[in-house]
């Protein structure tokens, strides 16, 4: 069986028949990430008019959320799914969850499925999901009560008990293999994460979520110590995208909030002037725009999505730019200071009266002036000094 891995934006070129076996591989936390991934994989078997996804499965599991979603597309998506632990894999926790929502399972020796309670534990949550893992190892025709024993007793299963219980179909040590027991036949086209996709699986992973936050609350705190808006612009960012990987918020909404971020410290440039919150700005809005590409309906994944988004960070790198040099251009004008005009030579406008004020005319500007001695409107004065907003004039020595 032959296999091919062609870059995803030419599959629509070189690939056009329902043969085409779509292979995923998952060897991932069952995140938003993960969704996203098996997301990629249903919108290019429709492109491309496959009705086939192989998922190489390896994962110790995830977020109940993540894993509902993936059931979910799997269900409804109308394409067979068929699910492969490879040798020494594992299909823990909600990777278990995903195997037995498939239409056929295999696994490789040394493989390992089940260990499915949640943690933390809950009763009424570990009711909810045995209840759920039985229905979906009953719709599959599998065995329910072995799947029940996966959440209610933490049971875990090698691949060949998983094939005695019938959780799996087949048991195989190579995909070739596996595709070969179950009678798929058909070129083999591997899916490549897209940017959205390859952004989020980096960031959902529990470890690098953590990581995220803890950094970016640091750089919030050295910001507020030593006030420059980078550090706090930096570890906002951080800390949704930390949130996000924590699957506190989701994808969208943290899209849309890193790119309010980035915006917003684009204009700050304005502020400061250096630069360096305009090149920041324009990274933090490239990072949401990557998280808002291929998550809306109307941006398929194709070639003018992916030029769309390159637009758009040229555009947000750009206007970063644009508003640097609008503020060095503010930095070059020059500040009129009152106190330059002292020693300057004007003409008194309105009548100063000893004591007084009255108003003189000094470098082409009115200003209101006092004089202890008594000036006429017409003579000459030169500035002697300030007083507040006030000129103290006196008459010009002839």
């Amino acid at each position: 069986m032959k296999s091919y891995a062609i870059p995803l934006l030419l599959v629509i070129l070189l690939l056009a028949t329902s043969e085409t076996i779509i292979v995923v591989d998952l060897s991932y936390p069952i995140t938003e990430g993960a969704v996203s991934l098996l997301e990629d994989a249903v919108n290019l078997a429709g492109q491309i008019g496959s009705k086939k996804v192989v998922v190489i499965l390896n994962t110790n599991g995830g977020t109940l959320s993540a894993t509902e979603k993936i059931v979910d597309l799997m269900k409804k998506s109308g394409i067979s799914f068929a699910v492969y632990v490879p040798p020494g894999g594992r299909a823990f926790s909600a990777g278990s969850i995903v195997l037995l929502a498939s239409r056929v399972a295999g696994m490789g020796s040394g493989a390992v499925v089940g260990a499915a309670q949640p943690r933390p534990y809950d009763e009424k949550v570990a009711k909810g999901v045995a209840g759920w893992i039985s229905s979906l190892a009953e719709s599959s025709g599998r065995n329910k009560t072995a799947a029940r024993g996966f959440v209610e007793n933490n049971v875990a299963l090698s691949a060949d008990e998983a094939l005695n219980y019938h959780i799996i179909e087949v048991k195989a040590d190579s995909l070739d293999q596996f595709l070969d027991k179950i009678g798929w036949s058909g070129s083999l086209l591997y899916l490549n994460p897209g940017p959205r996709t390859s952004l989020l699986l980096l960031i959902t992973n529990p470890d690098n979520a953590w990581f995220l936050i803890m950094v970016g609350v640091i750089l919030i705190l050295i910001g507020l110590a030593h006030p420059t808006y980078i550090m706090e612009s930096a570890g906002s960012v951080l800390v949704l995208l930390g949130f996000l990987g924590m699957d506190l918020i989701g994808a969208d909404l943290a899209a849309i909030m890193v790119i309010a971020i980035g915006s917003a410290t684009m204009f700050l440039e304005l502020k400061t002037g250096h630069g360096i919150l305009a090149i920041l700005g324009a990274i933090i809005s490239s990072i949401g725009l990557i998280l808002v590409y291929q998550s809306l309906p109307f941006l398929p994944m194709t070639v003018w999505s992916g030029t769309l988004v390159l637009i758009l960070i040229f555009s947000s790198s750009l206007a970063g730019f644009y508003l640097y040099k609008i503020r060095s251009a503010m930095k070059r004008i020059p500040v009129h200071s009152i106190e330059s005009l002292i020693g300057k030579e004007g003409i008194v406008k309105k009548k100063i009266k000893a004591g007084g004020e009255g108003v003189v005319l000094v470098e082409s500007e009115l200003w209101t002036a006092t004089s202890d001695e008594e000036l006429e409107e017409g003579e000459k004065v030169v500035v002697l000094g300030v007083s507040g907003l006030k000129l103290v004039v006196g008459r010009r020595e002839r």
